[in-house]
């Protein structure tokens, strides 16, 4: 099958800046992850949203793709099958607990109040955004976020009355609900929708707290720590599920949303669970074999080199990669690419040496 260009599929143009390009992708990835997006063929799309931006956010490689087409891309590119962010299509792949629940989590129900429409009256959510080296992707931890939002009132306790006591709202008579009247092309038509006085709750406060004003709620700065998964990727959005602003009069709060951006590595770079890095190899040792120290992620390692390895070569370290979410002390693979170490000043000696090998061969 012929593959599709990567500026089209991303939505951009040859001359789009790298902000522009990952803006769109970050769109993409967001409305054909099969967490969210189950149609049939969501998948495919997202996969080769991820291949595109894989390409297109390298310099070097959009210039080797701008130059040749795939064929460009070939090797160490996009194209070598380990694009895309395996593991992740599965559903929620992890739960941590009661404030954090999926990636891309829609509105979930709330257990408030005695009808359907009480349960959708809660706080608004809040959305931050968290930058991270790649090494702190890869381990994960705590995590320092200053986040402003609406928290209780501690003085009414939250129910927005001088007393702490609330009484039957006189609007809708305690049920939370009145009838309107809506205009439309084909006359008036009565609806019955969310009482505007109690937000729903059926209730309101005895005499309006004098700090809040009677809402229930005030402004809260503080340094709070979030958790966050090893494995995390750019682009990642974590949810916390009650997190964000609190509701009007004790109703439930919002949720907390942060988007993960991840710092790119001058050493690595992330390809779904695996990780793909270079390594230089002086040319005796690529000729007639031998070891050489490899940097990972998690240390150094010993790859053995076998005899007449050549330029491009491409090895695997097993479990020297990202860590896997939801698979707990399971990590992806390291690639090495090597490349040949060239000597640029010689030694008389050595020249000779050369100049003899030279006559040999």
């Amino acid at each position: 099958m012929e593959k599709r260009d990567y500026y089209k599929i991303l939505g951009v143009d040859k001359g789009s800046t790298q902000a522009e390009i990952k803006k769109a992708y970050r769109k993409l990835v967001k409305k054909y992850h099969p967490d969210v997006n189950k149609d049939d063929g969501a998948e495919d799309k997202f996969k080769e949203v991820q291949e595109s931006y894989e390409i297109l956010s390298d310099e070097s490689k959009r210039k080797a793709y701008d130059q040749y087409g795939h064929a460009g891309t070939a090797g160490f590119g996009g194209s070598s099958g380990h694009s895309g962010f395996n593991g992740y299509s599965q559903g929620t792949p992890f739960d941590m607990g009661d404030i954090f629940n999926t990636f891309f989590g829609g509105e979930g129900g709330f257990g408030f109040g005695n009808t359907q429409q009480q349960a959708r009256v809660r706080g608004s959510d809040i959305k931050y955004r968290m930058r991270l080296k790649f090494e702190e992707s890869i381990k994960g931890g705590a995590f320092e976020l200053r986040v402003e939002r609406d928290i209780p009132c501690s003085y009414c306790d939250g129910t927005g009355s001088e007393t702490k006591k609330t009484k039957v709202c006189n609007t809708c008579g305690g049920s939370g609900r009145v009838q309107k009247v809506q205009r439309t092309i084909l006359g008036s038509i009565a609806i019955n929708g969310m009482c505007d006085t109690c937000n729903g709750s059926g209730k309101i406060p005895e005499k309006n707290c004098s700090e809040c004003g009677g809402m229930g709620i005030k402004v809260e700065r503080e340094n709070e720590k979030i958790k966050i998964p090893a494995g995390t990727y750019d682009g990642m959005v974590l949810r916390f599920r009650g997190g964000g602003n609190a509701g009007p009069k004790g109703t439930p709060s919002g949720d907390l949303y942060i988007e993960i951006e991840v710092e790119p590595s001058k050493e690595f770079e992330r390809r779904g669970n695996d990780i793909y890095t270079m390594e230089d190899v002086v040319i005796h040792v690529a000729v007639l074999g031998g070891d050489i120290k490899v940097k990972t992620p998690y240390g150094k390692v010993t790859l053995k080199i076998p005899k007449g390895t050549e330029a491009g070569s491409i090895f695997r370290i097993r479990e020297k990669g990202m860590p896997i979410l939801a698979k707990e002390g399971m990590k992806g693979d390291l690639y090495v690419r090597v490349d040949l170490e060239i000597p640029k000043r010689l030694s008389r000696k050595e020249k000779k040496l050369w100049e003899e090998l030279g006559e040999i061969s």
